[in-house]
């Protein structure tokens, strides 16, 4: 996807697919302050563990994601 595409997301919960076929639910984040060339997303979701620190998983770019939707029906995903 393009990070035209992901634009809306960001900031709401999601459910995306990455191209290895991981699937990942949870609050979107960007941070364009990189300066090469791409965002960094982050998908940020409830902890495993009760008690435990929200899991984050860091994206670099837009192009590994091959499908967005939005998930904000889904308590899992709202962080």
């Amino acid at each position: 996807m393009t990070e035209h595409e992901v634009a809306p997301f960001v900031g709401k919960a999601v459910r995306l697919t990455l191209a290895d076929g991981q699937i990942l639910a949870g609050t979107l984040h960007a941070d364009h302050g990189h300066g090469h060339g791409h965002t960094h997303y982050a998908v940020v979701s409830d902890p495993v563990v009760a008690g435990g620190d929200p899991v984050t998983v860091t994206l670099h770019g837009a192009a590994g994601i091959t499908e967005i939707v939005d998930a904000s029906d889904d308590p899992a995903a709202v962080e």
